[in-house]
């Protein structure tokens, strides 16, 4: 395993600077540090990071509207698999995706546990598995890794098997303990071959919904970060994990808490 950090940066220095600072190498860049995000423009970025020995390993996209999602509204996704194609053109091999935040809700009945306002077989299934399906024909297109960060592991593992692609994965985050899901034993339930990308952070659970979850550091919560690293390597897991939600600790600090478990 390997450990990097997010950034939105726009300047290939402070990037830099930024990972020396957390003794990593490797960076994941949110999509609007490059404006247009075109190919030539990020490759260029991704070579000037190289020049200054950081690694682009990945984009974190915009989260899409629910209409975009729904087929609502065209121009989004087109202008999404336009960036999407860009980012496998240039040479970078994977993106952070939140495909369904925009339809996590709670429900009065169940206010201490949010879900997905969506069902497998509604009558809105289909026209998300069609977003899925488009997302996944530019992917495989331009040999890029779509790692969704969706907590429900079984509405993403329907997802995934539906669609048929090789390049629909999952970005794995603890967060999914605030839906219910337990962080250790969804890393099988997932597999190695579709965990394309790895989130490490801890919560205590105090109260409500995500009101409710207190970020922080990764020693600290009601997650065991140790176990699900343990999980992560015992499936052959030999990707990126980035510390992120850190509450009042500091990256540099989870990225040394992250390589003691590595090296343990």
């Amino acid at each position: 395993m390997r450990i990097g950090i997010h950034t939105g940066s726009r300047d290939v220095d402070q990037i830099a600077k930024e990972c020396r600072e957390a003794g990593v190498n490797e960076v994941f860049l949110g999509a609007g540090a490059i404006p247009e995000m075109d190919r030539d423009k990020l490759k260029k970025f991704k070579d000037d990071l190289m020049e200054r020995d950081i690694i682009l390993s990945g984009i974190i996209m915009p989260v899409p509207s629910k209409d975009a999602v729904l087929g609502n509204n065209e121009a989004e996704v087109e202008r999404l698999c336009e960036v999407l194609r860009a980012i496998g053109e240039a040479g970078v091999g994977t993106v952070l995706f939140y495909p369904l935040d925009s339809f996590i809700l709670f429900k009065e009945d169940r206010p201490s546990k949010p879900i997905l306002d969506v069902k497998i077989g509604d009558e809105e299934w289909d026209k998300i598995i069609r977003f899925f399906k488009r997302v996944a024909s530019v992917a495989d297109e331009v040999n890029l890794k779509i790692a969704n960060h969706v907590w429900a592991v079984d509405l993403l593992r329907e997802i995934w098997n539906t669609v048929g692609s090789p390049n629909i994965g999952v970005t794995y985050c603890q967060g999914m303990f605030i839906i219910g899901e337990d962080p250790q034993t969804a890393v099988e339930r997932l597999g190695v071959d579709r965990i394309f990308f790895c989130h490490a952070r801890n919560l205590i659970r105090h109260g409500v919904g995500f009101p409710g979850h207190e970020e922080v550091p990764l020693d600290e919560g009601d997650v065991s970060i140790a176990q699900c690293v343990k999980s992560l390597a015992k499936i052959g897991y030999d990707g990126l994990i980035i510390p992120e939600h850190l509450g009042n600790g500091g990256m540099a600090e989870a990225v040394t808490y992250l390589k003691s478990l590595l090296n343990s």
